[in-house]
């Protein structure tokens, strides 16, 4: 999914034209679905991991469970891979605890429900041993249904009303001098009508709302319209104050008590002549859209505290108890929204309660109680379609955020890790919470888990870092923050464009391309990685995990870098890069377990700067060197001393052209100007000219 930035989104929530809500309504009775499902002995699947076996689903599933025969095991534990191929966490399944009256509880697990799924893992234990002979697991796929959307609409809230924006009816920003301001929550709707003619019709609409845009923002001098919506005698609403119909942007309608309330002016006097029916309509399902979700009973009432100021009735600090849904002179010395306007609030309210429908069941509401409304805070952007098919509510002046899709659940993000999500992208980038917030098993950090194979983990030394796709796997992979440490970087891009990578506390890093990989680079390999350059290097990418060598003694990391590139460590010798020609031969010669052993130095270039060199840690000590002219060849033990002590490449013997081999009594290297051999009799090293 590519990310989108989240202001962007934002705007989308809040000012994109929605599909007209309905009120919740009977639905008729669906035809009968049948579900399949499979049940699969677990010892008929391979192990794929100690204790863990791996059931293949014939088609795919949504809902899975365990029983077995005998005694019950003590754990189980599922995970399963989805139909889009990403693998969920383990997640404990507890053993069925109803059933009939009187009769002992099944032998069955609690139904887990998986979403469209192809593979479930399990492991079960008892008595601290794994158990696999007496389960079975049962995969179930409960079908569909053309009703399943009409359920889902059933208990939904109203969706936002179509809107002409501010861009669509031209308002000149640049007259825009009050940077929009917020309020904790919106607790109520205030009803207005703008006092001006009727007589107007619907394709002057636009251009009435601009008049009084300008009006308030200029000639008033508070640099925006002061409603937060206007609708005209057709039932077009038309976005007013900037900021955003779905936060509590505060206007300027209602001195006094701007804060915490939502202002719907009517376009029109509506002293002696009623509001029309599409009027009233459309400030119905505004107001239902408004306090449906923002779970606040239009038909309720409210505590507002006076701010004092304009025309108000109460003095500054004033508590006054009112409707949520009120007209203008409830709170202000005036007659708006007009006798006939105001004489419509009865019957506005019922008709914005029963638009605004059951509201209660909202799982995203129901989640907000569960959590603690204090604890989350109270509304801020009520709640929303979100991309992929969901629903979201933003709380606590934009601190934290319940999102709930049908086939995830109701989860909660909020504090740093909220931050993080909202700052990186949000949906767009992480997709919907499937967690909530967690502790790490160490107690230091904290976590939430997203759809789109995403984290992001908290510690206070490392703040909220989002780490996602296939680094996120690895990480995983590598034991998660018990192996790397937690993430200290958002997943970022190379300087390149071409990798992504993530930093961790354990001195390591994960690197990604789409020809390498994600691969774990670590410690003092990464250090020296690190001072070449890091990627840029001539190694390039890490194309291994570190790993460790054959003989136990070393570790190192492969690279992609032209020719080939590595990094070898050992406690003699550190970490060492050798890559291109150098390391093909010594890699043609055995790499570690050859004569040469383990490189001593990093790959570094001749004082004549015409070649090129590694020094290694083989019996008394080897090298290989290359040049354009020679290519590139090893040398060690009695006869690299020997050259060493002639001055090396600056001698008179030049480069060396040849590998050791092997003569009659002894062994040679040959040189441009020369060469030297090895006498296995005496146990010396001569140098000879050509």
């Amino acid at each position: 999914m590519r990310p989108r930035h989240w202001g962007s989104l934002l705007c989308v929530l809040t000012a994109a034209v929605a599909v007209l809500s309905v009120p919740a309504a009977a639905q008729p009775a669906a035809r009968p679905v049948e579900p399949k499902a499979t049940t699969v002995a677990l010892a008929t699947v391979p192990e794929v991991a100690p204790g863990a076996r791996e059931v293949p689903a014939r088609e795919e599933f949504s809902l899975a469970g365990l029983t077995w025969r005998g005694a019950a095991p003590d754990t189980v534990s599922v995970r399963w891979r989805s139909a889009a191929g990403g693998w969920s966490d383990w997640r404990a399944v507890d053993r069925q605890d109803s059933g009939r009256d009187g009769a002992p509880a099944p032998s069955t697990t609690e139904p887990i429900w998986t979403g469209p799924a192809d593979r479930l893992q399990v492991r079960a234990e008892r008595g601290g041993a794994p158990v696999t002979a007496e389960l079975s697991a049962v995969l179930v796929d409960p079908g569909t249904s053309p009703a399943d959307a009409m359920v889902a609409q059933a208990t939904g809230v109203p969706s936002m009303p179509a809107v002409v924006t501010r861009a669509q009816w031209g308002a000149d920003e640049s007259l825009m001098t009050w940077t929009p301001e917020y309020a904790p929550t919106v607790k109520a709707v205030t009803l207005h009508h703008t006092d001006n003619s009727n007589d107007y019709t619907c394709d002057q609409s636009a251009e009435l709302v601009r008049g009084i845009y300008y009006y308030h923002a200029v000639t008033n001098g508070w640099g925006d319209i002061g409603y937060n919506a206007l609708v005209d005698k057709c039932g077009t609403v038309f976005e007013g104050r900037a900021g955003g119909l779905n936060l509590p942007t505060i206007g300027a309608h209602a001195g006094g008590f701007n804060t915490s309330t939502f202002g719907i002016s009517m376009l029109g006097t509506y002293g002696t002549v009623a509001p029309t029916e599409a009027t009233l309509d459309a400030v119905a399902r505004m107001t239902a859209w408004k306090l449906g979700n923002g779970y606040t009973d239009p038909s309720g009432s409210t505590t507002l505290v006076s701010r004092g100021g304009g025309t108000s009735k109460y003095p500054a600090g004033t508590e006054v108890t009112l409707p949520t849904v009120f007209g203008h002179r409830d709170v202000g010395a005036t007659e708006c929204p007009g006798d006939a306007g105001y004489a419509q609030l009865p019957a506005l309210r019922t008709r914005a309660t029963e638009l605004a429908g059951d509201w209660r069941s909202s799982p995203v509401h129901q989640k907000w109680v569960a959590v603690g409304t204090a604890a989350a805070g109270p509304v801020y952007a009520v709640e929303a379609d979100w991309p992929g098919g969901g629903r979201a509510t933003t709380f606590g002046a934009g601190g934290s955020t319940i999102a709930w899709r049908s086939d995830l659940g109701a989860y909660w993000v909020r504090g740093a890790i909220h931050g993080t999500f909202t700052a990186l992208g949000g949906p767009s980038l992480f997709g919907y919470p499937t967690t909530d917030e967690r502790g790490t098993p160490d107690g230091v950090g904290r976590y939430n888990h997203f759809s789109e194979n995403a984290s992001i983990y908290f510690t206070p030394d490392t703040g909220a870092r989002g780490i996602l796709g296939p680094i996120r796997d690895k990480w995983a992979a590598r034991g998660w923050e018990t192996g790397l440490g937690y993430p200290r970087t958002d997943q970022k891009v190379t300087p390149d464009g071409v990798g992504r990578y993530n930093h961790f506390t354990g001195n390591a890093s994960i690197y990604w391309t789409s020809g390498t990989g994600a691969q774990a680079i670590q410690g003092a390999i990464r250090d020296t990685w690190s001072a070449l350059g890091w990627e840029t290097s001539p190694l390039a990418y890490p194309t291994t995990d570190e790993r460790a060598t054959p003989d136990g003694v070393g570790r190192y990391n492969h690279f992609n870098g032209s020719g080939g590139g590595s990094i070898y460590w050992t406690p003699g010798t550190g970490a060492r890069a050798i890559y291109g020609a150098i390391r093909a031969r010594w890699s043609a010669l055995g790499w570690e377990a050859g004569p040469l052993g383990y490189p001593t130095t990093n790959e570094l270039v001749t004082p004549d700067g015409v070649g090129r060199y590694n020094h290694f840690n083989g019996s008394g000590g080897g090298s290989v060197y290359w040049s354009p002219a020679t290519g590139a060849h090893a040398i060690y033990g009695v006869i690299r001393s020997h050259w060493a002590s002639l001055g090396w490449e600056t001698s008179w013997l030049g480069y060396p052209t040849s590998d050791e081999y092997g003569v009659a009594g002894g062994r040679r290297s040959d040189f441009q100007g020369g060469y030297i051999v090895f006498s296995f009799a005496t146990g010396k090293a001569t140098a000879y000219r050509y």
